[in-house]
């Protein structure tokens, strides 16, 4: 036939798929479902006359004494193997998808629809054509576990060994089977383009710690957006760090350092405690401090006008009769010392020798 003509040496179609010498694949350079040739129709319209008309040469040879009951039989057979051959050809036609996938059917090896879970019916090859593809499955691809493709150069020029975790799902069987020629392979290598920019623009200690949470988040929105543009028809559900380290090779003189700073933060919070316990402590104290000397203060401001209001009310009494107020200073002032120790009182005109008795004496003085 025409397209059948091999003179570029290859197996090629219409298409021209025979030049790389991809025999197991259909028109769209993808592997077709079972790894086999469409068939000719036309050669198979060809085989079929040539049989019918073999068949009738020999019926026509045999007619003289098989009898009319022979003839009668080899009619119906035929006839049976016809509609027998018939049936099977629509039952190609028909097939089942189940609750987790979805169908897409080609015409003349080109898209014309899809359809969702249960038994379905299409024209019979090769008219139509079937991929079924998992839809609702969550699937998962693992990125830089046990090899070197997980280290990457972080934003402060440190190196960072990242093993990560891409789930993901089909949410469009149509642009998945025909956009793209492996969209697992397109996914992969998305991911890790995508986890060395993101890591690329910050530094080392939020990705080991605290960041690696926003990390994931940026890696998941930023693939997305790439795998979009590409009409991968992939939806990515999660990104999950599973490690995030420095390279083997410093591993230990990091993790020296990491101990390190959890001691420098240890002293730090140690320190903050004890100082949230002093302060207040001495806060107390020099409040107490200021209350005792506010009070003090008071107590000498309030004797110190207590005197000078009883010097003015002396000084008063003193203008008036001097000699009086002398007098009573005089005495006010000597019951006030006297008043405080033992007397003796001598007469110089009596005559007796006065007893003194010196050992009570000494003993009120001591």
């Amino acid at each position: 036939m025409p397209w059948n003509d091999n003179k570029g040496g290859g197996s090629g179609g219409p298409w021209g798929s025979g030049s790389n010498g991809d025999g197991d694949k259909s028109p769209w350079g993808r592997p077709s479902g079972d790894g086999e040739k469409s068939p000719d129709i036309e050669d198979s319209l060809r085989k079929m006359q040539e049989r019918f008309a073999n068949r009738r040469r020999g019926n026509g040879k045999g007619g003289g004494g098989g009898g009319r009951g022979g003839k009668g039989l080899g009619g119906a057979g035929i006839a049976l193997i016809g509609v027998f051959a018939l049936a099977g050809w629509f039952l190609t036609g028909v097939y089942q998808v189940s609750e987790q996938e979805q169908a897409v059917v080609l015409r003349f090896g080109e898209f014309h629809r899809t359809s969702g879970p249960g038994f379905h019916v299409r024209l019979p090859d090769p008219l139509e054509s079937h991929e079924i593809v998992t839809v609702n499955q969550i699937r998962s691809t693992q990125i830089g576990s046990g090899s070197n493709e997980g280290l990457m150069l972080t934003g402060d020029e440190n190196i960072v060994d990242i093993d990560f975790q891409v789930q993901w799902r089909v949410n469009n069987p149509q642009d998945y089977l025909f956009n793209v020629r492996n969209p697992e392979e397109t996914l992969r290598w998305v991911s890790e383009s995508v986890m060395r920019e993101i890591v690329g623009k910050r530094e080392l200690d939020p990705i080991l710690a605290e960041g690696r949470d926003e990390v994931a988040l940026s890696v998941r929105e930023l693939m997305q957006e790439t795998l979009d543009s590409y009409g991968t028809g992939i939806q990515v559900t999660e990104v999950n760090l599973d490690k995030s380290d420095p390279p083997a090779t410093v591993i230990d003189a990091f993790r020296d350092v990491s101990a390190a700073e959890q001691d420098r933060v240890t002293l730090i919070n140690e320190a903050t405690a004890y100082a949230n316990k002093v302060v207040p402590e001495a806060r107390g104290a020099a409040q107490r401090l200021l209350q005792e000397a506010e009070g003090y203060r008071a107590q000498v401001i309030a004797n110190s006008s207590g005197e000078a209001e009883r010097f003015r009310l002396v000084y008063e009494e003193y203008r008036k009769a001097p000699r009086v107020t002398k007098e009573r200073m005089y005495l006010e002032t000597m019951e006030k010392v006297l008043g405080r120790s033992e007397q003796i009182i001598l007469d110089n005109e009596a005559g007796a020798v006065p007893y003194l008795p010196l050992d009570q004496l000494r003993r009120g003085g001591n």
